[in-house]
């Protein structure tokens, strides 16, 4: 019962969370206020508990504030955005593998100054000042909970290189056929991760493939639904997808990320989003598991 009491109560400081971004970039009047992984992160923070999020608080406020802080600066670099967005990736990922950081969501907050075109920091700042709170809710429930032992695993260069090439062949294909609804940060957050994972099989796609798939429909439906409300359109997507999350049992923080995506930019907004998010999601997922499979065959090969 108990417990029951603390999760209840850390969905509500999530939503809060969620909610108080929504109403601050109202009142502003500052739509570079809303970062969509602000969502992802407090839900898979309080709600989910991620454990590998949790036992390293202070990296959910440094990395994706100071990565918002360094897309912004580039932004303002005369290169065309293409050659902005791989550069702004190239030292990311650099300075993750530096730093040892295992932090997706981290990538979205470098990249989206470039797709809206953010030349202040409000963006930055604001990011700095919602993660920071998000650092503080963890840093609580690393106290109060007892986390896996044992050193985390860091993934190889060879794996970040073949995925960092991947990713910057997606984006410049984006780029040459314009199609900017395959250009998803959320996603990439998601298979940055799933790709350095020790064991990803194809029969882990289908599930988040759907999660994200119908949360990118019901984000466009609710957001021509309720058309010039952040708020509404905000609150009624991160329900809908708290709810999809429940019924296909996958706690998937970046589905969150997705459903507030509409808002933020027109692309995203149209009814080819939900199609943009399926093949995204769909090749770079399954180029992932082809990845992790060769892998697991070279290993036994070496051991035969």
């Amino acid at each position: 019962m108990i417990g029951d009491l603390q999760k209840f109560k850390r969905l509500v400081a999530a939503l809060l969370l969620i909610l108080l971004m929504l109403a601050c970039s109202i009142v502003l009047g500052q739509k570079d206020i809303l970062f969509p992984e602000i969502a992802g992160m407090a839900m898979g923070v309080m709600a989910f508990q991620v454990a590998d999020w949790i036992k390293r608080p202070v990296h959910l406020w440094l990395s994706p504030s100071l990565a918002a802080f360094l897309g912004t600066a580039l932004n303002d670099l005369s290169i065309s955005p293409l050659l902005k967005l791989w550069l702004c990736f190239i030292i990311i990922v650099i300075l993750m593998h530096l730093f040892r950081v295992h932090f997706g969501p981290t990538i979205p907050a470098g990249l989206l100054p470039f797709f809206l075109g953010i030349h202040d920091y409000v963006f930055a700042i604001t990011t700095a000042i919602f993660t920071f709170m998000i650092m503080l809710g963890a840093l609580s429930m690393k106290k109060q909970q007892k986390l896996p032992n044992g050193p985390q695993n860091f993934r190889k260069k060879t794996d970040t290189l073949i995925l960092s090439v991947i990713l910057c062949l997606w984006i410049g294909l984006a780029f040459a056929a314009q199609i900017q609804v395959i250009l998803v940060p959320p996603v990439f957050a998601l298979i940055f991760e799933v790709f350095h994972a020790q064991k990803f099989t194809w029969r882990k796609i289908p599930t988040p493939l759907a999660v994200v798939t119908l949360t990118a429909i019901l984000a466009v439906v609710i957001f021509h639904l309720f058309a010039g409300s952040i708020l509404l359109v905000g609150i009624v997507n991160v329900l809908i997808t708290m709810i999809l999350c429940k019924l296909f049992k996958a706690p998937l923080p970046v589905a969150f990320g997705v459903a507030l995506m509409p808002l933020i930019y027109p692309a995203w907004g149209s009814w080819w989003f939900p199609v943009g998010v399926f093949i995204t999601t769909g090749v770079l997922m399954g180029l992932s598991a082809a990845y992790r499979q060769i892998k697991v065959k070279q290993k036994v090969n070496i051991q035969i």
